[in-house]
């Protein structure tokens, strides 16, 4: 049995005891609305260049003529731009130090909103993390130790993405700015759900596959991506799996 399809046949048994995982489905429930996805690099923190990675994901969103706005962004941004953004796998062990944000209460959404295209508020955490990772003359991960230090908790804070879609700044109380440009933004009236890796539609097979194929990786491995770290913990691993798994369509 190859490694893939064990980690995907380990997320499935796994919905059960991971319940505390919430669905994000939304079978039955008929929606009208604006969705709104966004991934930028982010270059400037303060007056410090760094190297990171945001992501955003909202919905101003009439579902069965209840009106809600909602928001996922997280982010996450290093000193070290060439262990973060590394494009092979490493050859020796290494440890990284680097700070993640996520929202974890939406205040606000809107677009075309005081001059800026795209604008989230909400309240924010935002930690540093240090991982130490151990690697075998391949490359591939043998184990890693992790230390998380808060940095704020509840911070109120604002996301403005301006100047026709191509710059972005987070500003969140208790931290510096952090400044970057947009890669990708696009703006639709069909449900984009979080859990849909490829941008297709729809949360299927192939979306499990893409996570699964990316078991256990961290910040400063080659094959880790933000999009797929699902609670922006700096590690995707089962609770990711579950997630997206929870999600798949029937």
């Amino acid at each position: 049995m190859s490694k893939g399809i064990a980690v995907i046949m380990l997320a499935m048994l796994a919905m059960g005891s991971f319940s505390f995982i919430p669905s994000l489905a939304s079978a039955g429930t008929e929606f009208e609305g604006t969705w709104v996805r966004m991934r930028g690099i982010i270059t400037q923190w303060g007056s410090d260049p760094v190297f990171g990675w945001i992501g955003a994901h909202a919905g101003m969103v009439n579902a069965n003529g209840t009106y809600r706005e909602w928001a996922r962004v997280h982010a996450i941004w290093s000193y070290d731009r060439p262990r973060l953004n590394c494009t092979k796998p490493p050859t020796e062990n290494f440890t990284i130090s680097f700070y993640t944000a996520r929202l974890v209460n939406t205040t606000g959404v809107a677009l075309d909103y005081s001059g800026y295209d795209f604008y989230v508020s909400g309240l924010w955490n935002v930690a540093n993390i240090t991982i130490t990772v151990l690697v075998d003359e391949n490359g591939t991960l043998i184990s890693f130790t992790r230390t998380f230090e808060p940095i704020v908790t509840n911070a109120t804070g604002e996301l403005h993405v301006f100047d026709a879609w191509t710059k972005f700044e987070l500003n969140i109380t208790g931290i510096d700015l952090l400044k970057g440009f947009a890669m990708r933004a696009f703006i639709t009236h069909v449900e984009i759900k979080i859990c849909d890796m490829n941008d297709d539609g729809k949360v299927d097979l192939i979306d499990l596959v893409r996570v699964a194929k990316r078991y256990r990786t961290v910040p400063g491995c080659f094959h880790y991506n933000l999009d797929m770290d699902l609670n922006c913990d700096g590690v995707i691993d089962i609770g990711d799996l579950t997630t997206c798994a929870a999600n798949i369509e029937g």
